[in-house]
Order: structure tokens, then sequence, then C-alpha cells
């Protein structure tokens, strides 16, 4: 194994020990991501948009990608291993520009930025971290 694809198994990894926090632990997720359940009592629920979304969602594209990394890794043509990341550390990307653009078209209802400006930074090295083996290739 490449050390991007070293660094981007780690960080598969770290994503789908999110994705199982989040199935396990939907109050977690819930804080992590400063969204709350329904209060509307005619509406009860909103912990299975967590377990789903932030766990399920997290767990099972972060370790599919991973399993894939790791059998395609060191095979020939080697852009399998570096496509493969590719969908995944994207929408991570995308995550963090996201919120970027959340910083600066929503000032008024995000009221203070809190923790937003360390998550763009966080998911961007995030998506890159996915994609090692992609950017590893290209150099």
């Amino acid at each position: 194994m490449s050390i991007g694809e070293i660094i981007s198994l780690i960080t598969l990894l770290i994503g789908a020990v999110l994705g199982l926090s989040a199935m396990f632990s939907p109050a977690w997720a819930s804080r992590v991501v400063r969204l709350v359940e329904d209060p509307d009592p005619l509406r009860p629920g909103g912990y299975s948009e967590f377990r789903a979304t932030y766990g399920g969602l997290f767990l099972f594209s972060h370790l599919m990608t991973a399993i894939l990394l790791v059998n395609l890794g060191g095979s020939e043509p080697e852009i399998l291993t570096s496509i493969v990341v590719l969908p995944l550390a994207a929408g991570w990307v995308g995550a963090g520009v996201g919120r970027l653009m959340s910083r600066i078209l929503d000032r008024i209802k995000n009221r203070e930025p809190g923790m937003i400006p360390v998550w763009i930074v966080f998911e961007i090295i995030f998506g890159l971290a996915i994609a090692a083996p992609f950017i590893q290739s290209l150099l």
C-alpha cells in the first residue's frame, strides 16, 4: 500500500467510526451537528434521521470505500484506487464548500461563527485525505 492509500484508509475508518457512533448514539450526533429532533409533540422522533444519515450513510459509505481501497490497492492499473475514493472525497470537500457559503451568505442566521470555521477546514482536509491516492497519482 502506498502512503496515499494508507492516509485515505485511516481517514475512511475514522469516517466509519463517526457513522457507527451516530448509529448507536443519535443524541451524540445531534449535539455534534447542532440539530435537534422536532419539538412538536404531534411529530415525535427525528432520531431516525441521525441514525440513517449521520449513522448508516457515514458508516457504510466510508466502510465500502475502505474495502474497495484495500482490495484494489496495489493493483494495476493504479488509477482504480485513485478513482474509487473520489466520490466520497468530493462529498467531504463539497460539505466544506457549502459550509463556507453559509459562513459568507448566512451571517445573520448563523448569529456567531461558532465552530463553522473549524468544520470548514476539517471537512476540506478530510476530503483531501480521502483523496490522497488520487492526489499522489498526480504527483
